[in-house]
């Protein structure tokens, strides 16, 4: 099996990639960037060598197309994406790397005759509106799209290519939906707060949260597993589905950090403003086709975040250009 990895210098594209050379694969990676420093930290220092690295953009069709031709690519695991601010910030053009992006990767497929036999993505629980949009309780995989935020509607427009292709060209897909992914390598976007307090308490500096309530946190070693699952799966369609960790209050994850590093207490805050995306996820349709995958659960997430910076920190490893 040769598996494309896209966006594999990001968080859980170093994860996927961490658990694909684990397992004895030689992924081909496929990024933008010139220095895959999350994918050393979490892959090893010696990734590179276990890797075929090609760079280059997802918004340039044919380098898609090429390097899915020329490695002989025959699953694709497409994470190359803005996040929310940098989507807010520039709408056209993060309408070029997220949909046209998406796009590229489908029509690379269908180009390959069939060689591709399965395109696994990044989708996001940002397709979906605040909770007060909803029923009570979690929401379904059948919810109604209803996006806040440019990135969402992108992320919507990229569910509907995948089902298109299949519907005209027979590709099957697998789609997930995260919403606060967090561990070690998550650092850029909206909902990377979370993981950037640890990081902070580790470092000891103070950090505040940019926003509260409640949300649904998943471990991004849980992504990637779910991501592999499918990218291994035989099953047909252009599917989509949503991906529980655990529904918890922001007030509740700083007090787990502080438990888990004490001398962070008091140095973490958060301002009590909701984010404009669900509190909590149902994810049953993903447990009755890839399943069952139990979650990390937050108190095991957030000690295993923690444990890793702190060991990253003493290594002289630990990047902190974000918190720059």
């Amino acid at each position: 099996m040769s598996i494309l990895v896209t966006g594999a210098f990001g968080c859980i594209g170093s994860w996927v990639v961490r658990r694909l050379v684990a397992d004895g694969e030689r992924p081909i990676v496929f990024d933008l960037g010139d220095d895959p420093w999350r994918m050393r930290m979490i892959a090893g220092a010696d990734v590179a060598t276990r890797v075929q690295l090609v760079r280059g953009d997802i918004a340039d069709r044919e380098a898609v197309a090429r390097v899915v031709r020329d490695h002989d690519v025959d699953r694709i695991i497409h994470l190359a994406a803005w996040q929310v601010p940098l989507c807010r910030q520039d709408p056209p053009r993060g309408a070029l790397v997220n949909v046209v992006g998406t796009a590229n990767v489908f029509d690379a497929a269908r180009a390959s005759g069939g060689r591709v036999a399965r395109v696994v993505y990044a989708s996001s629980a940002a397709v979906f509106g605040p909770p007060a949009l909803y029923p009570p309780g979690p929401v379904t995989d059948d919810a109604l799209p209803r996006p806040a935020t440019h990135y969402g509607v992108y992320k919507v427009a990229n569910e509907e290519t995948a089902r298109v292709y299949w519907d005209e060209h027979r590709i099957p897909s697998m789609g997930f939906r995260p919403l606060t992914v967090y561990g070690p390598g998550r650092d850029f976007g909206l909902t990377a707060d979370p993981t950037l307090a640890m990081k902070s308490a580790v470092l000891g500096r103070p950090f505040q949260i940019r926003w509260g309530g409640a949300t649904d946190l998943i471990y991004t070693e849980d992504v990637a597993h779910a991501l592999l699952a499918a990218a291994r799966s035989r099953l047909d369609g252009a599917r989509v589905y949503n991906l529980h960790g655990a529904s918890a209050r922001v007030a509740d994850v700083v007090a787990l950090i502080e438990r888990t590093w004490p001398a962070a207490k008091g140095t973490i805050t958060h301002v009590e403003q909701p984010i404009p995306f669900p509190d909590a996820l149902d994810d049953a349709r993903y447990q009755r086709d890839l399943g069952p995958a139990a979650a990390t659960s937050l108190m095991d997430g957030v000690r295993r975040t923690v444990e890793e910076f702190a060991r990253l920190q003493k290594d002289g490893r630990l990047d902190v250009r974000e918190l720059a």
